[in-house]
Parts: C-alpha cells; structure tokens; sequence
C-alpha cells in the first residue's frame, strides 16, 4: 500500500530512501567560510549519507558546511537539509569534483610537490653516500 504521505519515500520518487542512522554523541566541530569559523557541536545521529547536529547554543551556519569527528579522524563536506534553533541535519556531499578547488586545497598540492622534488633530492644523496661507504656493493 502506497502512503500519501509527501515524506514517505515510496509514495515520493523526487524523495530517496534515508540510510539508516546511529543514534551517536559524539564530539564534532562544524567548520565553514574556508576554515575561518569553526563551532563545536554533538553529533546526535549518524549515517553513510548525512547526520543530525546539535549546538549548545543558536547558531546560524551557511548552506555548505564540513563536519569533521575527531574520534573517526574524518571530515565530511556536507549541506544542510533542515534547520532548527539549536540543532541541523546535514547530507554528506557525495563529491567535491564539481567545486572550485580551495585555498587550502592548492596549498597542499604545493607542499606535495616541494616534498616529491626533496625526496628525489634525498635518495639521489643516498646513493651517493651508499657508494662512498660501501664502494664494493651493488647499486
């Protein structure tokens, strides 16, 4: 039997099913405006494709967000759904391919690239060093 119900998923196909969620309390800080404004927050449940947050106090929060749990040591680009005084539910961002690359994004790339070419550096001077102290083995 089919629900008239506009939150039921089966009678809504523009509504896709939840994912099951864990009922959690676990410590978490949403961060936005490129890492410049952090709030810490509860995290009250908890699935693969999104989470409901809570806040001690009323806050606002933009549309886009990044959820990071330090106990998981992950970070979560995430929108916001719905909005209450005190608390959001979010969906996890599937992919960032389609944004802008970050600041911060960038300034990574740059320091994995200074590393790459120090660590060609390093082994070539390795080498060096094998040769002088051990001249008899192989390369």
């Amino acid at each position: 039997m089919m629900s008239d119900d506009p939150k039921n998923s089966e009678g809504n196909p523009n509504i896709r099913p939840h994912a099951a969620r864990t009922r959690t309390f676990l410590k978490g800080v949403v961060y936005y405006n490129n890492r410049g404004t952090s709030i810490d927050c509860t995290i009250r449940d908890l699935s693969d494709t999104g989470a409901k947050i809570e806040f001690s106090s009323l806050v606002t929060v933009p549309d886009t967000v990044e959820l990071y749990i330090p106990q998981k040591q992950r970070t979560y680009p995430a929108r916001v759904m719905r909005r209450e005084p005190y608390e959001i539910g979010v969906s996890f961002e599937d992919q960032r391919s389609g944004e802008p690359r970050r600041g911060i994004d960038s300034g990574l790339a740059d320091r994995v690239a200074k590393l790459e070419i120090e660590l060609v550096t390093v082994n070539r001077l390795l080498k060096q060093i094998k040769a002088k102290v051990f001249p008899n083995e192989p390369a």
